[in-house]
């Protein structure tokens, strides 16, 4: 089955946890997908990736949270423009794609001589519709530690306080941030992160979380973040038939950063099979959000004009110089040598000469 626009949905997040419910005093808001608040002001999520797979008609979104810290409970929503249906995802595909996508190591050779006794011992090393202003419940289910509702509004503000009579936060501007997914008919997930065992804690890394749903468009929403109070860091994985550039972007002139685009077959990777087909092209697309209410709408991916490839590649310096050393030393020691062979040749030709 091929994901598409609900990965990148999946990754836009807003992960909003429940402050009012959960006693939370200062929330600490998450990288790229919104708000994470957990009911321990200590956590936080130290990590955060998505995967978008579309194959023209359907998204899937694959979201990885990796939690610093520990709390009992923690919440987010997200926005999707069709039914969904969520699942849990497999743990080892943000292993593969980060093996992907990794930058190609080139080595420049440095022969400037090392000189042991002259090096500075300081230096550094390189480095769905529902009842007029009613909230309409879709469903409800348990994964893991993700509880799970669907929800479908057509009133932002009925929606909002939903989601606070129900232990999630409502953050300045929600109501509004809302607005545009109410009035295009999205439908609503609403997760609250618990613990699998009784007594348990949220803390390293979470299982995957995976929605699929129609879409015609691959997009990635961004509006709820508006409500964060920190930098937000986007990283999204795009799979599809072509190479995947953005056709809009949240914040105007913040343009994202090209990080990988190249082809890959199903044999490549078997966590990616399922999202892969036959074969697929992976693009890889970095952002970071400083003023995250400059935020005016959603990353929208549109096929490129052509399948380019593109691979960052990082340059590392190999010392040679010891190599130049050791040879300039022998260089000295030969002319050395040799000097002094003439000085004595001359003073046994004429032992008389000073």
């Amino acid at each position: 089955m091929v994901m598409g626009i609900c990965r990148s949905i999946a990754v836009v997040l807003v992960l909003l946890g429940g402050a009012a419910l959960f006693n939370v005093a200062s929330p600490a808001w998450a990288c790229g997908c919104g708000a994470y608040v957990p009911d321990h002001p200590g956590s936080s999520v130290a990590d955060e990736r998505a995967l978008i797979s579309w194959d023209g008609s359907t998204e899937d979104i694959l979201m990885s949270l990796s939690v610093t810290g520990s709390s009992d409970r923690a919440a987010w929503v997200m926005p999707v423009p069709s039914a969904a249906r969520v699942s849990l995802g497999d743990t080892e595909v943000f292993e593969e794609l980060a093996t992907f996508t990794a930058p190609r190591i080139e080595y420049r050779d440095s022969w400037w001589p090392t000189i042991p006794w002259l090096v500075w011992a300081g230096a550094a090393p390189d480095g769905a519709g529902a009842p007029a202003g009613a909230v309409n419940v879709l469903g409800r289910q348990r994964l893991g530690p993700f509880d799970v509702t669907r929800l479908a509004a057509d009133d932002p503000t009925a929606l909002a306080n939903w989601l606070e009579d129900n232990g999630f936060p409502h953050p300045d501007g929600l109501d509004d941030n809302l607005a545009p997914y109410v009035a295009d008919g999205w439908e609503i997930i609403a997760v609250q992160l618990v613990p699998a065992e009784t007594g348990g804690s949220l803390s390293g890394a979470l299982q995957p979380l995976r929605l699929s749903f129609a879409s015609d468009t691959v997009i990635y929403p961004m509006r709820l973040s508006r409500s964060a109070t920190m930098s937000q860091y986007i990283d999204l994985y795009v799979l599809a038939p072509h190479r995947m550039d953005p056709a809009a972007i949240p914040v105007a002139g913040d343009e994202p950063t090209l990080e990988f685009a190249g082809p890959i077959e199903r044999s490549d990777s078997p966590a990616l099979a399922d999202f892969v087909g036959d074969a697929a092209f992976l693009t890889r697309w970095k952002n970071t959000i400083f003023d995250p209410e400059a935020i005016e709408g959603d990353y929208v991916f549109e096929q490129a004009p052509a399948d380019t490839p593109f691979q960052q590649v990082v340059y590392r310096t190999r010392d040679r110089g010891h190599i130049t050393y050791l040879i300039l030393v022998a260089a000295i020691g030969v002319a050395g040598v040799a000097a002094g062979v003439l000085l004595i040749r001359r003073m046994l030709r004429d032992p008389h000469r000073p």
